[in-house]
């Protein structure tokens, strides 16, 4: 029996490559959810998931006590880790492929512990493409990166030695890994391959509550798609209301819908009375495919949210300055 492919998942969005890709591959799979995923347990145990994960858990990696250092650390990590419930043990050499698209998470820092190779796969669409690479290089630049390049310490976003292989949406454009580590994996082409059964597939899992089956009602509408800046320390809750309610004000012109991020709690149906406030836990890709038409505009804040997106017929991408003049009154 061929041994399955494990995916360790942080997102939704993570999820839902994760469902599209054990889907094709067939034959048992398995899939670890984090708890940072809303609704993770709910998700887990959900019939649409269980269609394709022989097995589905979910992470609590908040349980993780913490790195210690010294001899046998790694050896004393994985103890840790697994005594402490953050996670199933893994069964080192029971999987053809282990898939993460954070490796800096307790489970990336498990995995390096147990000594398991895995590949890295892209965190958003073409995120091994932008320019800004600043954690790598920030990392690269530490005195002690030879050391942790040898395994004595930990290493992310695809630098350590148990990472085999990184995946990107086009290796040919890469310049942040050597060629021979990098592998194209194009998640825009996947989604927008999709059968109707796979579709169908993804509707069973991630939508509890239906979406809007009108054309009509979305060909003068705006999609905002917000993020938290108050969970990144960036602003506190009021700044964030005004920037938002100065956005929509400028590029909504007709009916809003708001598509919040999975992480973000702020109530935006108290923020925006009448607006249509869709599931919080889908990823935004399923609009993709799950609508009768397109939005007349869709509008986030400095975020990839929009990358791939094709269920408007034109995206705004504002930087965070550029939002904040306009609730300032600079724009």
């Amino acid at each position: 029996m061929d041994r399955p492919d494990l995916y360790i998942c942080h997102t939704a969005y993570h999820l839902l490559i994760a469902l599209l890709r054990a889907r094709r591959a067939g034959g048992p799979q398995e899939v670890w959810l984090s708890e940072e995923i809303p609704d993770a347990e709910a998700l887990a145990a959900c019939p649409g998931v269980a269609e394709v994960f022989a097995c589905a858990r979910v992470l609590h990696e908040s349980r993780w006590p913490g790195v210690v250092t010294g001899p046998f650390a790694h050896r004393r990590n994985r103890r840790a880790y697994e005594k402490a419930g953050a996670g199933p043990a893994l069964r080192k050499g029971g999987y053809r492929s282990i898939y993460i698209c954070n490796d800096w998470s307790a489970a990336g820092r498990y995995l390096q512990d147990c000594g398991a190779p895995y590949i890295l796969c892209e965190d958003t669409v073409g995120g091994t493409l932008d320019p800004d690479q600043h954690l790598l290089e920030a990392q690269r630049a530490a005195p002690d990166f030879a050391e942790r390049r040898k395994g004595r310490g930990y290493l992310y976003w695809g630098d350590s030695p148990w990472c085999r292989a990184v995946e990107s949406e086009d290796a040919a454009r890469c310049r942040i890994f050597p060629r021979e580590k990098l592998v194209t994996f194009s998640k825009q082409a996947l989604l927008e391959s999709l059968t109707p059964a796979e579709k169908a597939a993804v509707r069973r899992v991630f939508l509890t509550r239906p979406l809007p089956d009108d054309p009509a009602a979305l060909a003068d509408a705006t999609l905002l798609l917000p993020r938290s800046f108050v969970a990144d320390g960036l602003m506190d809750q009021p700044t964030q209301d005004r920037m938002f309610r100065a956005v929509a004000q400028r590029y909504a012109d007709g009916p809003l819908f708001i598509k919040t991020h999975p992480r973000d709690p702020t109530d935006y149906g108290a923020l925006f009375p009448g607006a249509v406030v869709l599931q919080r836990t889908m990823p935004s890709e399923v609009l993709n495919f799950c609508l009768p038409g397109k939005f007349k505009r869709a509008v986030t804040v400095q975020s990839w949210v929009l990358r791939g997106f094709t269920a408007a017929e034109s995206c705004v991408f504002l930087s965070l300055e550029e939002a904040l003049a306009l609730a300032a009154g600079r724009q």
